[in-house]
């Protein structure tokens, strides 16, 4: 499947789903909803659908089946496709045909202009200075940020700018005095960032990451919330980092029933997340469009280590918009949360899941016996 073939192109598969990322300027994509519904990948074939078609391009949804407004257990309903397709695609359609079983859409949105703009979060303490330098050398060395139009903003305490930004060009500083309080408000100050930011792409990130030569020219055109694929160099190995990753409790009130997985415990392979659970992008690096982080911003009331990604990524799903890698988008992380590579190869995951798992039944069953023998 070419990236601007122009026959249409039918989508059935996950593997239907993996190519037509790669398309653009389409006539016509349909998609075969039966085939994804049940298997939580039809978000994605929505909006990979609108990216790969051109202005004024369609986009029909095929479902067979009934519509059942008491949304039974175990089906997928028309009716709820018909929900699902104008949630992920409502502001950027207009209805062509819609009859039961079939949605026609003509794609309104416009393609977004080029450019770019590169935001860095910075603590304004020395012990960072050396890695805000690295960092605005490998942002310095994307085109996309060095020419004109490009923009690359440190955004620190006021008084905090080093003499050395004016050795990268395109680059300047940005002043935040943080809020009060004890906790560091992480999505406020991004939010700040975001809005400062003049290109229509943006990429936002902490002074750990790295990005790779080309990082920013292997990203897809389009696109909605995207991690970088970041990697970790751990005693002379190379293992993929934290990025995309998946996890099971990104609602309030919803404990977790199975631990997260990242990219490391996969192999690298983003397509092995889909439709699997709430994916989201690590906020060490996000990538984003500026209109969509203006109109749905990250939290400003969640602080570091608080998960505000995670918050970020399931309320921006809400709104339509999915979380995604960009696969050639190679990013180093300069610092790890994990202290070697995986020891048991496959068997590392099962083995990592079975004994947290046994700690977790521990703990159950001591805070049960805790609260059993105290009465209340």
């Amino acid at each position: 499947m070419s990236a601007t073939a122009q026959q249409p192109v039918v989508i059935r598969s996950q593997r239907d789903l993996e190519s037509l990322r790669a398309c653009r300027d389409l006539e016509l994509v349909t998609i075969h909803a039966q085939a994804l519904k049940h298997r939580g990948l039809l978000p994605y074939a929505l909006r990979y659908a609108l990216w790969a078609v051109r202005p004024g391009g369609h986009i029909r949804i095929e479902d067979p089946g009934l519509k059942d407004p008491d949304s039974p257990i175990y089906e997928v309903p028309f009716n709820t496709v018909s929900q699902w397709t104008f949630r992920m695609l409502g502001n950027d359609v207009e209805v062509a045909a819609f009859k039961p079983g079939e949605i026609e859409l003509i794609r309104r949105r416009p393609v977004a202009p080029e450019g770019w703009s590169a935001g860095v979060v910075f603590s304004g303490r020395d012990a960072e200075l050396e890695g805000l330098r690295a960092c605005l050398a490998a942002l310095a060395d994307q085109p996309e940020l060095n020419g004109p139009g490009g923009e690359i903003v440190v955004c620190g305490p006021p008084g905090a700018a080093p003499d050395f930004l004016c050795d990268t060009p395109n680059t300047h500083y940005l002043d935040y005095v943080e809020p009060p309080g004890p906790r560091f408000l992480i999505g406020a100050k991004k939010n700040a960032l975001a809005a400062a930011l003049k290109g229509p792409r943006l990429i936002i990130l902490h002074t750990r990451i790295l990005l790779e030569p080309g990082a920013l020219a292997a990203t897809p055109r389009e696109f909605d919330i995207l991690a970088p694929n970041t990697f970790v160099e751990i005693q002379g190995h190379r293992v993929p980092y934290l990025s995309l990753s998946l996890v099971d409790s990104p609602w309030p009130g919803r404990m977790a029933r199975r631990l997260p997985v990242h990219m490391r415990h996969i192999g690298g392979d983003a397509s092995r997340l889909r439709g699997k659970g709430l994916a989201y992008v690590d906020g060490g690096a996000i990538i984003t469009m500026r209109d969509l982080i203006l109109a749905c911003p990250i939290s400003p009331h969640i602080g570091w280590e608080e998960g505000e990604d995670v918050e970020w990524c399931a309320r921006a799903l809400m709104h339509g918009y999915i979380s995604d890698l960009a696969q050639g988008a190679q990013a180093r992380s300069t610092t790890s949360k994990f202290q070697r590579p995986p020891r048991f190869g496959p068997l590392e995951r099962p083995i990592e899941v079975t004994v947290r798992g046994l700690k977790t039944v521990k703990a159950a069953a001591s805070g049960f016996l805790r609260d059993s023998l105290g009465g209340s």
